[in-house]
């Protein structure tokens, strides 16, 4: 097997490159559909190529990651199927955190060992990805055949892999999303409030809360949970509670009331005194419109 062609990136977005710059020392094919590579740091590293199109079935031992939108990997990996019969040793993994290996059904029955190969990370600024992506965890799910593969490429972006099973697969990705595109969701809501309760732009109030938000990841890898939480419910303070949910319009005052009840269950780890969380509990219940009880 040519060296440049053990690994194939199909799809040289910011999953794709940050992939792509992790692997480059053991060659990798970057396949995409524009005419000109992509204008990324990792197209000027020595190994790596870049095409329009498959060379043809993949030769003995490659591996081959699709990083591709969610949409359209079941395309995708159709037709890469229709190339033939791969060399033998070959793995196709694609990196969605939701779908399952099962989508690349396709690929299996072309011989290919398929399983989901899955980052535990945000790669939102294109040019940052590989750094981001060096030290993370990685999450596997698919054939045992595949798990050797995956493993050797968590490895070279020196991280470590979990894994779990398809039928986890939809729990898993919601806790992604809770982890990442919700912090980022409400830190928007944060800033928004921000701005109108003193009057900047919303640039500004960013710049002010940025302290804060870096304060509540750092304490988050340490001390880490429960000791991270801090504030009002954390404290029992009920009023303090009270007053931030009537200054809030209805869908503010719903979130912080659902989200309030996370950290309500926080602060009976911190040892919160029962009657006090009773109180604080009815508070936040009473405006989570919909919400379930808690056992």
């Amino acid at each position: 097997m040519s060296s440049e062609r053990s690994y194939w990136v199909v799809g040289p977005g910011r999953a794709g490159t940050a992939f792509a710059s992790v692997l480059a020392g053991a060659g990798v094919l970057v396949i995409g559909r524009s005419e000109l590579a992509p204008d990324h740091p990792v197209m000027k590293l020595a190994g790596v190529r870049y095409a329009t199109d498959y060379p043809g079935p993949p030769s003995p031992g490659t591996r081959v990651l699709l990083s591709v939108p969610d949409d359209t990997v079941a395309a995708v990996a159709a037709g890469l199927a229709r190339l033939g019969e791969p060399g033998d040793g070959c793995v196709a993994l694609h990196v969605s955190g939701a779908l399952p290996a099962s989508i690349l059904e396709p690929l299996a029955r072309r011989g290919y060992a398929t399983g989901s190969l899955h980052p535990l990370q945000t790669l939102a600024d294109p040019q940052r990805g590989a750094e981001r992506l060096r030290g993370s965890f990685c999450t596997f799910e698919g054939d045992p055949a595949a798990r050797n593969a995956a493993t050797e490429i968590v490895e070279a972006a020196g991280g470590r892999m979990l894994e779990v099973h398809a039928a986890d697969k939809a729990r898993y990705h919601a806790a992604c999303v809770f982890a990442s595109n919700y912090v980022v969701a409400c830190a928007a809501a944060a800033t928004r409030l921000l701005s109108e309760s003193v009057g900047v732009s919303r640039e500004e109030a960013a710049r002010a809360l940025q302290p804060l938000w870096s304060g509540a990841t750092a304490n988050l890898e340490d001390p880490g949970l429960p000791q991270a939480l801090t504030g009002p419910i954390a404290r029992g303070d009920l009023e303090t509670v009270r007053a931030n949910l009537s200054a809030l319009d209805d869908e503010s005052r719903e979130l912080y009331a659902r989200l309030g009840l996370e950290a309500l269950q926080l602060s009976r780890e911190l040892g919160l005194d029962p009657a006090t969380a009773e109180a604080v509990e009815a508070e936040l219940r009473r405006n989570a419109r919909g919400g379930t009880e808690q056992a």
